[in-house]
């Protein structure tokens, strides 16, 4: 299918496999896309508002200057994405129970996002301000915190991190034992 239009409000696409892969300077108003695959497309300068994204595919899905506002990803597959690359005004995102692999957020402003239920294996969250943002249940295997703000995160239930205190702000942040062990990693040192 071809997305031809500039602009789409509150459409449903279900299904949808993307033939023409330049999703370019298009608008999306409280659209919803279901089982549909963009991998390998590019949504550059592009704004998504108030819309959800259900078991999609957005593996190397290219986001230059894109915007995302209100967005929600809901057991989505996303692998190799670059997020400090989109366009942070009026940035709102929402994950819950995504495979979230090889991907990147730089410099970017996310309080109080959810990343509920997820596998956020081997990714880099580098000068981020994620303030009260929720792991519950989360699974954060090899990724990697530098210079984030975590003030009052939520880890409690949230598994397989491995975050340097000392590069870090951690005010309020929560966890839970044993896992709490993870910020000892930074230390080398041997805890029995």
């Amino acid at each position: 299918m071809e997305l031809n239009k500039d602009e789409y409000n509150k459409e449903s696409f279900n299904g949808l496999k993307i033939l023409e892969k330049n999703i370019i300077d298009k608008t999306f108003d409280e659209c919803t896309f279901e089982n549909c695959d963009f991998s390998n497309s590019d949504f550059s300068n592009s704004k998504f508002l108030d819309c959800k994204f259900i078991n999609s595919n957005l593996s190397l899905v290219k986001i230059d200057d894109a915007r995302l506002s209100g967005v929600k990803f809901f057991d989505c597959k996303i692998l190799g994405v670059n997020f400090g690359l989109m366009d942070d005004f009026m940035l709102k995102l929402d994950f819950k129970k995504c495979l979230i692999k090889n991907t990147y957020f730089t410099e970017l402003k996310l309080p109080r996002t959810n990343f509920i239920e997820c596998e956020i294996y081997e990714c880099e969250f580098s000068a981020v301000d994620l303030s009260y943002c929720d792991f519950s249940n989360s699974n954060l295997n090899k990724t990697y915190f530098t210079k984030c703000l975590l003030m009052g995160c939520n880890f409690l239930s949230s598994k397989n991190y491995s975050i340097d205190p000392t590069n870090n702000e951690l005010t309020g942040a929560k966890f839970s034992i044993p896992q709490v062990l993870g910020l000892l990693d930074y230390f080398d040192i041997v805890v029995e």
